[in-house]
This record gives C-alpha cells, sequence and structure tokens, in this order.
C-alpha cells in the first residue's frame, strides 16, 4: 500500500499544480471601483419640491419663534378678507396634528432654501429640524417638522455643525448639522428681542 502511495503522489501533485495554474477553468471577475463618489445631492435643487411652503401649524403663540412648522401647499392665498391668513394643506403630520390637515396661518414661508457653509452666520435666524445629525436623507426631510432657532457660533462649521438656541418655548440649545437647516427667503425672520 506505500507503494502505491509513493508512486502516486508525484501523479497527483503535478495534477494539483496543473489546476491550481488553470484555476480549474473557472473565469476570473474583475474588481471594478468606481472613478468617483456618488453626489449626496438630492435629485432636485431644493428637496421640498415645487410650490411646497412651509407653515406653521402649531404653537403659534408667538409667530414663527414660537410655531411648530411644517412643509404644506397653500389652499387659500392671504387676503384683507381672510384677515391675512393663508389656508394651507399639511404634507406631513405629528402627533399633534395630523398629515392633509388643513389649517388656517398667518406663519406661512413662502421661500427658503437649505442652508449653505459660506451663509451661516452667528446671530442670524436659522430653520432647524431634528433627527439624525449627520444623515442626509433627503426623503426624510421632505417631511421634516422646523423650529426656528439663533444661531450662538459657528466654532464647529469645519464640520458642518452650528450651535443654536430655539426661538421661543424653553430656549434650549442644540447642535444641529448642516443638512438640518435652512434660511427663510420670504419673509426674513430677524432675531427676536431677548426678553
Amino acid at each position: 500500500m506505500n507503494r502505491i502511495l509513493r508512486s502516486s503522489l508525484p501523479i497527483f501533485m503535478a495534477a494539483l499544480l496543473i489546476l491550481a495554474i488553470t484555476n480549474c477553468g473557472a473565469d476570473k471577475e474583475e474588481v471594478k471601483v468606481p472613478e468617483s463618489v456618488p453626489e449626496t445631492e438630492p435629485a432636485v435643487a431644493d428637496y421640498l419640491g415645487e410650490g411646497v411652503v412651509l407653515a406653521g401649524a402649531i404653537w403659534e403663540d408667538d409667530g414663527f419663534y414660537s410655531a411648530t412648522i411644517f412643509p404644506a401647499k397653500i389652499i387659500t392665498q392671504a387676503s384683507v378678507a381672510g384677515k391675512g391668513e393663508y389656508e394651507v394643506m399639511l404634507l406631513s403630520g405629528s402627533p399633534d396634528v395630523t398629515k392633509g390637515s388643513k389649517h388656517w396661518t398667518k406663519n406661512v414661508i413662502l421661500k427658503s432654501h437649505p442652508a449653505k457653509k459660506d451663509e451661516l452666520k452667528s446671530g442670524m435666524v436659522i430653520l432647524y429640524t431634528g433627527g439624525d445629525p449627520c444623515k442626509e436623507d433627503w426623503e426624510e426631510l421632505k417631511v421634516a417638522r422646523w423650529s426656528t432657532g439663533v444661531i450662538l457660533n459657528t466654532d464647529e462649521l469645519h464640520k458642518d455643525i452650528v450651535e443654536l438656541k430655539q426661538c421661543g418655548g424653553y430656549r434650549s440649545i442644540y447642535k444641529r448639522h448642516l443638512s438640518q437647516l435652512r434660511i427663510s427667503d420670504d419673509p426674513v425672520i430677524n432675531a427676536p428681542k431677548e426678553e
């Protein structure tokens, strides 16, 4: 038996070597490396989309400073007959209001845009939302609830982070990622007078 093993060992080793060289006839699959990192920008210039405004629906006692602001569509424009209020339909909801519900409010932001680093300055009023501070989830941002805050400092702006103080309410201090910030263009919201 030993003799058979010794005489067949060179044949077995040669067969193994041939299989290793030819890789058992399998085709090698080439690994492709992407030339560039995919863009993380939303598909459109603004994730809110055409015709979407931001409207205060709850906690509006102090205007934009205390309102919880939702994405909405205008149903009825503000007029003298409507006492300067817009009728809006909310595009998202919360435990306090229902998606698709209609509300009358003066607190409507007709134009806003996602914040850019070079626009952010201490003391300016900014719209901010919560959630994962480093996740740029455009679908989530389309239905986000917004609040107003005043930027306290931009010391961490190199990391896309600002520190802000909530307007109205408890005046809490937060850190928010650039993706969680918007700037109101119409109307421009000025910082509230401190009490």
